[in-house]
């Protein structure tokens, strides 16, 4: 039997429009198969990882966060006459899997969020990412308040109250999210459809393989402290939100290079004022850092505070400002997570969980653009 001796990948990756696929590859890489071994190995996800870009200033209908990849691959067999060609087109997300996911771990596809209990703050807008495709995913979403069905949506047939964070990738009839779908659309469109209803109190969602899940929402009507709403990439590669309804303290640290500058005037006769400042500088700088609370939260929660810290794109909601591209949303500001170490609680063990987390602005506070 002929085994593989070498061969070569074709890897093009774009946004836009999929049927655009550029003229050449980002990427032609060859193998030869090493001695001893069955198989050839290509690691592509840090090639891809250069081309996926997160945009998101807090409009949920215009995020970026996917591309287009195509890989083309031919492989040669030692009896010299014998080839062969594959090609397959997907959607990448800066997403990850863990290292109990094993190797080359798929995204999922059903609920892209790893909790099963979502803290909302009361009448504020839900958004949830769902993966539905025509074979595949999410194919019935079905919205309670306690035990009274208040709505139900179906593949094709979704009423205005449809999934709020929609990936769309085929024409508007009807909505799709998902990574692969008929491989029409455009990788960075986002389509919110509607409003999940603000009374529900869980959702039960059906996967194509005929599966139900549910998913509990717990209204939070904070009435002491203000709460804040954080977005980040998630294990996914979507935007998920998180609310942290505590207390928060704000800090700010300032860095100084400094120089003493004379101030003697010997235009005539020496002399000084004692009001010229004689410390000057060369750079002064400012950071703004917070602390913010969870509050108490359900235990589920611990996931998604351990994707929060190693998220690589972090935003907080700024309810002053508007997003520049929606003025219906807030604006999104880019923030750095400072806390580095969390230990997880446990409801048996510590009752009550709250997380306090360290913040960062991303950007200095006196404007260094240039």
């Amino acid at each position: 039997m002929a085994q593989i001796s070498s061969a070569e990948l074709k890897l093009y990756v774009w946004t836009g429009d999929s049927t655009q696929k550029p003229a050449t590859p980002r990427y032609t890489l060859n193998k030869v198969r090493p001695v001893n071994s069955t198989s050839i190995v290509f690691e592509v996800a840090e090639l891809i990882k250069d081309y996926v870009k997160v945009k998101f200033d807090g409009n949920y209908e215009d995020i970026e966060q996917s591309a287009w990849v195509q890989w083309d691959i031919k492989r040669t067999y030692d009896d010299a006459s014998t080839t062969d060609e594959t090609s397959e087109l997907h959607m990448a997300f800066r997403g990850y899997g863990e290292l109990s996911d094993g190797i080359n771990p798929e995204l999922s596809k059903d609920l892209m969020i790893s909790n099963s209990i979502i803290h909302n703050k009361c009448g504020d807008t839900l958004t949830i990412p769902f993966f539905v495709s025509p074979t595949q995913g999410v194919t019935k979403v079905e919205y309670f308040k306690d035990t009274t069905s208040i709505i139900t949506q179906s593949q094709g047939t979704f009423t205005p109250y449809t999934i709020a964070q929609v990936i769309r990738l085929n024409p508007p009839s009807p909505p799709t999210i998902d990574k692969t779908g008929t491989m029409v659309g455009n990788s960075n469109k986002v389509i919110s459809t509607g409003k999940i209803p603000n009374n529900a109190t869980k959702f039960t969602y059906q996967t194509s393989d005929g599966r139900d899940r549910t998913v509990l929402i717990e209204c939070i009507d904070e009435c002491k402290n203000i709460p804040h709403k954080v977005s980040f990439t998630n294990k996914n590669g979507v935007i998920q939100d998180m609310w942290f309804f505590a207390l928060r303290r704000d800090s700010m640290n300032a860095e100084r290079n400094e120089y003493k500058a004379s101030t003697l005037d010997i235009t005539g006769e020496a002399k000084y004022l004692e009001s010229n400042h004689q410390t000057r500088y060369l750079d002064n700088q400012g950071r703004e850092k917070f602390t913010m609370n969870t509050g108490f939260i359900r235990e589920p929660y611990n996931q998604v505070l351990k994707e929060l810290l190693v998220s690589e794109f972090v935003y907080i909601h700024d309810r002053f400002r508007s997003s520049p591209s929606n003025s219906a949303f807030s604006l999104a500001v880019p923030v750095t997570v400072v806390t580095g170490s969390v230990s997880l609680l446990r409801r048996k063990e510590d009752k009550l969980i709250n997380y306090a987390i360290d913040f960062e602005a991303d950007s200095d506070f006196v404007q260094s653009i240039r």
